[in-house]
């Protein structure tokens, strides 16, 4: 499961930093949410850890794609999983 949130991770880029930026980036970032699908598979809850998880690793004036954004990955993860 966890390369399949790498992919939606990465092919998402919420800091726009490919391509100029290593593939693992957002290593810590994936890693964070794929241990989070151990706890929950409720799509709201989930879209509010990633939006935190990326706040608290970036800053909210980097990291603004907002709760929506966040949503729609989350959807995305939770699909995945199935």
């Amino acid at each position: 499961m966890r390369e399949k949130v790498a992919k939606i991770i990465n092919d998402w880029d919420p800091i726009d930093l490919f391509p100029y930026s290593p593939k693992d980036e957002y290593e810590i970032e994936i890693e964070l949410i794929s241990e989070l699908l151990h706890e929950t598979t409720d799509l709201e809850h989930l879209a509010n850890d990633i939006n935190t998880i990326f706040i608290k690793r970036f800053g909210d004036d980097v990291f603004n794609r907002g709760y929506n954004e966040c949503l729609s990955v989350a959807k995305k993860i939770l699909a995945a999983k199935k």
